[in-house]
């Protein structure tokens, strides 16, 4: 009997050992580490390469997604990332010389495009801005493209910790259009995004 109080109280005294002071705060979620939803609206230009079309397309975007945990690189530098759907339209000369080598098909200049998109920012100052998505464009409910794009921009003098920041950047879009044929786009865009 003595023998097993004694062990008893060995494993109570190793339980309470291993349990965190009850002083001790719980360890606390920082602002950064939480979940986000993730927004943005960027303004762009693009000129379709192979055209040799002097009118670009006006491109809108509207991107609506949710925040990775931010990751470090092996300088410490923290990256943070969201993942979620962009919707953009565009009007203009570039998305039209596409549509003309889709199926033979003439259409018209106004086209929507469906993405999913990954956007983020990180490095030095967290001045890099990235985006980089792939999904399909459409005229009307024809659809006309797969493609995928990559933006690449800096982050504009906002102050380290909010949330709403402005960049500006190049874009660059590779284009599969369904007749067989590949094509590209270079530009570049303006916006603002909420982290």
């Amino acid at each position: 009997m003595p023998l097993v109080l004694a062990f008893s109280a060995m494993v109570s005294g190793q339980a309470q050992a291993g349990a965190a002071p009850p002083s001790c705060p719980a360890e606390q979620t920082t602002p950064e580490r939480t979940r986000r939803l993730v927004f943005a609206n960027l303004y762009g230009l693009d000129w379709s390469v192979l055209s040799g079309a002097r009118v670009p397309s006006g491109e809108v975007s509207l991107f609506l997604g949710g925040s990775l945990r931010p990751r470090l690189d092996p300088r410490g530098l923290a990256w943070n990332t969201a993942l979620g759907y962009e919707l953009s339209a565009s009007v203009g000369g570039a998305d039209f010389f596409t549509a003309f080598h889709s199926w033979g098909g003439e259409y018209g200049l106004a086209y929507h495009r469906h993405h999913f998109a990954a956007l983020g920012y990180g490095g030095p100052h967290d001045r890099l801005f990235y985006n980089f998505g792939g999904g399909l464009l459409l005229w009307r409910t024809t659809p006309i493209a797969l493609e995928a794009d990559a933006r690449l921009g800096v982050v504009l003098g906002v102050k380290r910790g909010t949330r709403v920041k402005g960049i500006l950047g190049g874009q660059a879009r590779v284009i599969g259009v369904l007749e067989g044929r590949i094509t590209t786009q270079l530009g570049f865009f303006a916006g603002l995004f909420v982290f």
